[in-house]
Order: structure tokens, then C-alpha cells, then sequence
């Protein structure tokens, strides 16, 4: 992988989903700095104990990108260190109708595929002012800068290929970046636990295609920017990271 000085990417915290560090890449310039940005999914589940451990993390601004619903439904916690919390709701329009698919016997894991690759392809399309407002505070958080969903590898997934590519890591290593969330134990296991939960005839083959990230998808999201744009460089300035921005960003996140 392409990375200099190697540290633990996935980050060990009580209740914590897919929560690693997306720094140690090497960019045109240098490399982006480790414990500086952070991804995960939901923070829900954390007890009052991992509030020292996250501390120590110097998280300045935690932006939440799930839907209203999820956030009631799964509210993360208030308390200090974790009192940092910006929430820019993104709902993928085909989220929907994947749902209304899992509770479909008839469909098989491959159409929950398809509707996984089109939801990644809805949050490139249109998104671009959540993603605008990320970037916004990005650039104006003081220390460490946490983006999270629910999974930790879609809406997040993007956010994170979005930043990397502002800060100069180059794409073959963003898609590594973003499978990374098949490493993720913790993330199977509670997809896996909520899912046969809710849909008692899920098949398992179904279950990983939903909790795990594939190719595919980040390429949808891609072609998607690169049909409307141009390039990521086209979407990165048409939500307001131009050059000034990503050289301010880079300054903070990249070490030579």
C-alpha cells in the first residue's frame, strides 16, 4: 500500500464501526499526516469509557452525514470529548429502494448490488452542496477532523476519496483506501446483527454485498462526477475547492 512511516489504520475503540485513521498516504507533494482525518460509522454505540480514547485523538470536529431519521434512531453522544458534532445530512435517493429489496424474498444479492452501486452513484450526483459545506469545515477545524456515517463506507467512502484527491493521493490508492472497509470486522458483524434482525429471509451472500464495499461502487461515483464535471478536479472546484483551498489544505495535512 502506498503509505511512508506505518501506523495502525483501524483505530481499537469500545462500540466503535469501521473507525480508522485515512492519513499516511503519499501525495505528489509529501504525505498526508497521520491522526489528522479520521472515517468511521456510527458513534452510537460507544460507552462513556471510550471518551478518554477518543480524546487523546484531539478530534476537533466530528461531521455526521446520516439522515435525520438515523440520527434519532441512533443518536451519538453529546458529552465532551464528543461535543464537536456538525451534522450535514446526506439521503441517497436509491436507499429507499434498497430497503424495500431486502424485504423482497424474489430479489437476489445481485440486484442489492446494483442498487448499491446506483446509491453511490446518487451521493456523487447530488450532494454536491453537503460535500461543500464538509470541505468548509475542513479547512476551518482546528485539530483532528472525523467524518462518519452510519457504515463508514459510502457516504463517508466518498468524503474521504474526495479529500485525498484535494490533498494529491492518487486514485489507485483512494480505492485502496476505501476497501479497507472489507478489513472491518465490526462492520459485518452489526450489519449482520441489524439485518437479520430486521429481514428474517436475508441471505448471508446478501448481507456482505450491503456491509462491505466493492470496486464498483466508488467507480459509479466517478464515472457519475467525471460525466458531470469533467474530472474530480472539475467537482472538487465547482463546490468551492479551488486552488487556494487546496494548497490552505494541503499546508495542514500534508507533511513534506
Amino acid at each position: 500500500m502506498n503509505e511512508a512511516l506505518k501506523l495502525p489504520r483501524f483505530i481499537s475503540l469500545e462500540g466503535g464501526i469501521n473507525f480508522r485513521d485515512f492519513g499516511g498516504y503519499r501525495t505528489r507533494q509529501g504525505v498526508v499526516k497521520w491522526r489528522k482525518l479520521f472515517r468511521s460509522g456510527s458513534l452510537a454505540m460507544l460507552p462513556a469509557e471510550s471518551g478518554p480514547i477518543f480524546a487523546e485523538l484531539k478530534i476537533s470536529a466530528i461531521c455526521d452525514l446520516r439522515r435525520d431519521d438515523e440520527v434519532e434512531l441512533s443518536p451519538s453522544p453529546v458529552h465532551p470529548p464528543f461535543d464537536c458534532r456538525l451534522h450535514i445530512p446526506i439521503a441517497p435517493g436509491n436507499s429507499m429502494m434498497l430497503r424495500e429489496s431486502l424485504m423482497d424474498p424474489k430479489q437476489t444479492a445481485e440486484d442489492r448490488r446494483q442498487y448499491m452501486v446506483e446509491i453511490t452513484r446518487d451521493i456523487a450526483r447530488d450532494h454536491h452542496d453537503e460535500y461543500r459545506e464538509l470541505f468548509r469545515h475542513l479547512v476551518e477545524t482546528p485539530d483532528g477532523f472525523l467524518l462518519h456515517c452510519t457504515a463508514g463506507k459510502d457516504r463517508t467512502g466518498i468524503g474521504a476519496a474526495l479529500i485525498l484527491t484535494a490533498l494529491g493521493v492518487d486514485e489507485a490508492t483512494i480505492m485502496e483506501d476505501y476497501l479497507l472497509s472489507n478489513q472491518s470486522t465490526s462492520l459485518l458483524e452489526r450489519t449482520r446483527s441489524r439485518m437479520n434482525e430486521v429481514y428474517e429471509s436475508l441471505d448471508d451472500e446478501s448481507i456482505v454485498v450491503i456491509s462491505g464495499v466493492r470496486p464498483e461502487y466508488l467507480e459509479a461515483a466517478l464515472a457519475e462526477i467525471r460525466r458531470m464535471h469533467g474530472s474530480v478536479d472539475g467537482y472538487l472546484e465547482a463546490i468551492g475547492v479551488n486552488d487556494e483551498v487546496r494548497q490552505a489544505l494541503r499546508a495542514k495535512y500534508v507533511s513534506a
